[in-house]
């Protein structure tokens, strides 16, 4: 009865928990501007874009000065990269 009780506790922590990894990097000397564009691409996406150019696309940016990716894992992984400057 306690193996199976320990067992469930740690599927369920498992299950449960979720890890979040980002970075954060100045790219170039830019200034940091006002616009942002956001790139995101999930585990199963057929045409999964998170790239710096799909970023730039979405922002209408064409000078970065800084780039920010999060990768957020809950039983699948989720990517977005953001890109700010001008």
């Amino acid at each position: 009865m306690r193996k199976t009780r320990v067992l469930i506790g740690m599927a369920t922590a498992l299950f449960l928990g979720s890890c979040t990894v980002s970075h954060t990097a100045v790219v170039t000397n830019n200034p940091v501007g006002t616009r942002v564009g956001v790139a995101k691409a999930g585990a199963f996406q057929k045409d999964a874009d998170f790239s710096y150019k799909a970023a730039m696309d979405k922002g209408k940016i064409s000078k970065v000065g800084i780039a920010e990716m999060k990768v957020k894992v809950f039983i699948f992984p989720k990517v977005t990269l953001t890109v700010t400057g001008d």
